[in-house]
């Protein structure tokens, strides 16, 4: 089992890294993401400041279990007038950058296409967090729309948290015409079940794979492990 979206109280969550790591040994996981949150408003974070003191106790986690797990350093950006987005970092010491809100009216999100304006500044994959693809991209051209996820190399991922529903639906089972066509593009896809407070969502993706095997996108979610595993390794 894997999960790529887990908060910590380096931001909001409710437990040190390392109470997760071992949480997740216990589980027998195989590869967990850590990605509190950069600098916002809306929520306790991480300010630049900080970053390396970040990257650091996660690279310590690294050394203890790597043996037993595979820690990736990921970060988590609002992307929104809450955030300096004008001054991100290029964030080249994590493994992964997941973008919140994107051209989410609701969260006052920035447009997508401010995200491809940054994209080549930023040293790591980029994956689009819990969008609502249905709601905030369903009125495009869907081969449009997948064509520049593909060439500007950016993610989208399937989040399991309930936050994330409607009508009990989790936002990608809301979107099968979209993530229909996206089998036929490279365009990565990971999983993550937004850990904060409830330690036993640390391994519930069950139905973000489950919707892989139905939607046949394992060469999407393969992409992904690949693109961070590389930069994990580099």
């Amino acid at each position: 089992m894997m999960n790529f979206h887990i908060h910590t109280t380096w931001s909001d969550g409710t437990y040190t890294p390392e109470i997760i790591v071992r949480e997740a040994i216990k589980r027998k996981m195989e590869k967990i993401a850590f990605t509190d949150h950069y600098r916002t408003s809306k929520v306790a974070s991480i300010p630049p400041k900080y970053l390396r003191m970040y990257v650091e106790d996660l690279r310590g986690l690294q050394h203890k279990y790597g043996d037993e797990i595979d820690i990736y350093i990921g970060i988590e950006v609002d992307f929104s007038p809450r955030t300096d987005i004008k001054n991100l970092p290029n964030f080249e010491d994590f493994d992964l950058v997941l973008f919140e809100y994107v051209q989410d009216s609701l969260w006052d999100g920035h447009p997508l296409w401010m995200l491809l304006d940054i994209r080549k500044d930023i040293n790591a994959p980029v994956i689009l967090a819990h969008n609502d693809l249905s709601r905030n991209f369903g009125g495009t051209n869907v081969q449009a729309f997948l064509r520049v996820l593909e060439a500007d190399n950016i993610g989208v991922e399937l989040n399991t948290n309930f936050n994330y529903t409607k009508l009990g639906q989790f936002y990608y089972r809301l979107a099968t015409n979209i993530f229909y066509e996206m089998r036929n593009y490279k365009i990565p896809i990971s999983v993550g079940s937004d850990l904060h407070d409830n330690l036993d969502s640390v391994d519930d993706v069950r139905d973000a794979l489950d919707f892989i095997q139905e939607m046949h996108l394992e060469s999407n979610f393969k992409l992904f492990l690949k693109e961070v595993g590389e930069k994990y390794e580099g």
